[in-house]
């Protein structure tokens, strides 16, 4: 990951070499993106959910994407970079690296899980990963899966931290995800996690003492780690120039709507999938005036926030399938995130 010789590096050109590629709208459709939701007005808020195989949501398929991204989610950039390597270098159609790979990336989720077997959230992580990349084409500075099985890593920090560049100025994206069985709890415990992450300078000061000491910047040549220090070392250089916001994502049991069924017929396949999206859409407003209340509740500045929504018809099913990928089975402790008076009531 060199830079020219011939010119410094780009603020820009940097942030590109750490951009992975994550094809999320293959299995993710954006019903109402960040920049066209009304009301215009802060907290930004987008609505997403799992795309159509004609009449059924497609959640095995969407499982099995987050299962294959894991790897990209879990391993830095550079133990990500040697495997790359060796697998490219291999003889004789020798596929032992790849093998290493899987199980390495199913440790590091079988020693988060052992650690902290209360939390069985990491499906809403790996989503989080993929909707910065997409959606924010923000590239990953840490991977932090490895580090949440360490005992100096607190469980209950930032699932990522991402970055990305508009008009020659830094974006350093702080993400939340949450899984919840209802759109309202998930937003409600966003506001409540960024509300504790606002008001400690002390985790501040970690998370970006992470990114610079144990951060994916190591795959970076000199120059341009020394390009990206310049801007993300907060004890050196408190006061560079950078926008902070708190980005959640909230994948959640859209119940009712997804319950709301056309009859199949012989006419246009997305005639299923747009009827979803039109009863989605017209929860926008009602989603936006809940998590502005619960930000308002918290005395978090909803203009430093954003939230992407992703419903799905269970989010339960959508854990085990995901476990399931990467060849875990589920535990006693996953509780149940979607309430049974939700599920027999259609509560949204």
């Amino acid at each position: 990951m060199s830079s020219s010789a011939d010119s410094p590096p780009s603020l820009s050109s940097v942030i590109q070499k750490l951009l992975d590629k994550s094809p999320l709208d293959r299995f993710v459709k954006c019903s109402v993106d960040l920049a066209t939701a009304p009301p215009h007005k802060a907290p930004q808020i987008a609505l997403l959910h799992v795309r159509f195989k004609e009449d059924i949501p497609s959640v095995r398929a969407f499982a099995d994407f987050l299962g294959n991204q894991a790897a990209n989610y879990a391993l830095s950039r550079r133990r990500r970079d040697e495997y790359q390597a060796r697998i490219a270098s291999a003889e004789n159609g020798d596929m032992s690296a790849a093998q290493e790979l899987s199980r390495a990336v199913r440790s590091a989720f079988i020693e988060f899980r052992k650690a902290h077997p209360s939390r069985a959230s990491e499906v809403g992580e790996v989503l989080a990963y993929c909707v910065a990349v997409h959606q924010l084409q923000a590239s990953q500075l840490i991977a932090k899966m490895a580090l949440k099985t360490s005992t100096n890593m607190p469980v209950y920090g930032l699932d990522g931290i991402h970055a990305s560049v508009t008009n020659g100025e830094l974006n350093v994206f702080f993400l939340e995800s949450k899984l919840a069985g209802t759109a309202a709890s998930g937003t409600a415990d966003y506001a409540d996690s960024v509300s504790g992450f606002l008001k400690d300078d002390g985790q501040y000061e970690h998370e970006y003492g992470l990114v610079t000491s144990l951060g994916n910047l190591d795959a970076l040549d000199p120059a341009d780690k020394t390009l990206m220090m310049d801007y993300l070392d907060v004890f050196g250089n408190p006061n560079a120039p950078k926008r902070e916001r708190s980005v959640g994502v909230v994948c959640y049991s859209e119940v009712k709507h997804f319950a709301n069924k056309l009859e199949v017929d012989d006419g246009p396949l997305s005639k299923h999938e747009d009827h979803f999206c039109e009863l989605y859409k017209g929860d926008l407003n009602r989603h936006h005036t809940n998590l502005t209340n619960q930000l308002g509740v918290k005395k978090v500045d909803a203009n430093k926030c954003m939230v992407f929504l992703v419903a799905v018809p269970d989010v339960d099913d959508l854990r085990e399938k995901f476990y399931e990928s990467i060849g875990l089975t589920e535990l006693v402790s996953d509780v149940p995130l979607t309430p049974s008076s939700v599920i027999e009531g259609g509560t949204p």
